[in-house]
């Protein structure tokens, strides 16, 4: 295995540098797609991205996760090989599963429009498939600049894909759809090739069928439970935009989806990198006893990343989308104000299931997903009865804070970390949003202007994060590792 000797910081910079490059590019084409592409269409790619992203979650079984517990390569290399099988059942069965459904489930959902782009769901599963195994193998070889630069390879492929289609006229949700299969086709593609021209002949040397058999015994937990719970996570992710439809109208679930994917990239900026190169030490703190210390400045980081944003965003987010986007996404500003404080804790607790993965306690993760699926299922069902999108969200928003902030709990406590040293820097970044909030309040009774509201919000964000790495050494570090790595890149 590739060593871990450098800095948690400093891996997560490295991807963060790719990935905060890849969502600048998708953030300054949003208003543009925005203006495009109408709540509708956004409607309908929810609906097809809720089929496959909950099947393609699950093509591996989960033992992509195994891929960097093995100490030897040779190991890995044989769970490998199970993977890849596992995607191309995963891909016919997809197939199947569609062909069955026929018309009829997409009439069930007032999305009968989206039927004839359903071939693209088993497509989309064969090539997130092998992604994922393909970034855990790499991952495992600790190849972050490669990571690091397909993600902006994707994000260049989707966006780029959908500005010049929607251009054309092909506004509709299975244009958006295509975007989306394209851009992970292009990038799955450059990954298995340089994977492949570096890592042949030990993936050569892992097909064999004895082998296989003994490591689909050896981590048989990860399907048993991992699986199931992933499963159930993305199932409930992807819920409530497929019952808004089902109850209120597609654009009503295009107006959640939009906001949705939105809220999605300050995680793909700094959680998501964070759980991936956080996952190998995790490991490591497990065989050395330090998994407390090492959870309880996780968390810290992740605070101190998340709170002020998180909770500025819910006075603004109207502001924001009306000023970014246009009138017809007003309400998906309304939706991004009120699951601002999901957001904060969904974002904090994301990251933290790789805990559970090294402790084996998938058993508990199942569990907890059981209780996920249910909360923000009957969420939103109480919204749909009552006809009230907002109170679905609302709805939504609160058991979901309450959900994932009993998750962090239950990750401290199964670590060893200390709540009180967690709590610390929780209360101070919530004092220091208390002004800021008081100067918004100030600033929206005496103009209606959301212009003048959204500069004053981003020079406090400025000077919050302009304040952090002042004062936090570890923050300051990391700011010039991404200065650093961003250069290195550019210079590429």
């Amino acid at each position: 295995m590739a060593s871990r000797s450098g800095s948690l910081a400093g891996d997560v910079l490295k991807l963060g540098t790719g990935t905060a490059s890849s969502q600048l590019i998708g953030v300054a084409a949003a208003p543009i797609i925005a203006r495009i592409f109408s709540p509708e269409a956004f409607g309908g790619l929810a609906i097809l991205a809720a089929v496959s992203g909950t099947i393609a979650v699950v093509a591996c079984l989960r033992y992509e996760l195994a891929i960097l517990l093995p100490e030897k390569d040779e190991d890995a290399a044989y769970l490998v090989w199970v993977c890849f099988l596992f995607v191309i059942a995963s891909t016919v069965v997809s197939a199947l599963l569609i062909w069955i459904a026929g018309d009829s489930f997409w009439r069930l959902l007032r999305a009968s429009t989206v039927s004839s782009y359903a071939w693209l769901i088993p497509v989309n599963v064969f090539f997130a498939g092998i992604s994922a195994l393909l970034t855990s193998w790499n991952t495992r070889q600790r190849q972050f600049s490669r990571l690091m630069v397909l993600e902006v390879i994707l994000r260049i492929s989707i966006t780029g894909s959908q500005v010049l289609i929607g251009l054309a006229g092909f506004v509709s949700a299975g244009a958006l759809m295509f975007t989306t299969v394209f851009g992970m086709a292009v990038t799955t593609s450059v990954l298995g090739i340089q994977t492949w021209r570096e890592s042949s002949r030990m993936l050569l040397a892992g097909l064999s069928q004895a082998r296989m058999i003994l490591a689909l015994k050896r981590y048989a937990s990860f399907p048993k439970f991992s699986a199931a719970a992933i499963l159930l996570n993305t199932f409930s992710f992807h819920l409530p935009p497929v019952l808004l439809s089902g109850f209120l109208s597609v654009g009503t679930a295009g107006q959640f989806a939009f906001s949705n994917r939105l809220l999605r990239i300050p995680s793909k900026l700094i959680g998501t990198n964070f759980s991936q190169a956080f996952f190998p030490r995790v490991a490591e703190a497990r065989l050395t006893g330090t998994l407390g210390s090492s959870v309880e400045s996780a968390i810290a980081y992740l605070l101190k990343m998340s709170v002020f944003p998180c909770l500025l965003l819910a006075f603004i987010g109207k502001d924001l989308f009306l000023v970014a986007f246009g009138q017809k996404w007003v309400q998906a500003g309304v939706f991004t104000q009120i699951l601002s404080v999901w957001l904060l804790a969904w974002f904090v607790a994301s990251p933290l299931t790789t805990v559970f993965v090294v402790l084996e306690e998938q058993a508990l993760e199942l569990r907890f997903q059981v209780a996920n699926v249910f909360i923000r299922g009957g969420s939103i069902l109480v919204g749909g009865l009552f006809g009230s999108a907002e109170l679905a969200v609302l709805l939504f928003a609160i058991s979901g804070m309450c959900l994932y902030g009993t998750y962090s709990a239950m990750v401290i406590k199964k670590s060893g970390a200390s709540a009180p040293k967690i709590f610390k820097p929780l209360l101070s970044t919530v004092a220091a949003f208390v002004p800021a909030a008081l100067l918004i309040l100030w600033i929206k009774h005496v103009t209606d202007s959301p212009l003048t509201v959204l500069g004053a919000s981003l020079a406090l964000l400025m000077v919050y994060f302009s304040n952090l790495f002042w004062v936090d050494p570890a923050a300051r570090q990391a700011l010039f590792n991404w200065i650093a790595n961003f250069r290195a890149s550019a210079a590429k």
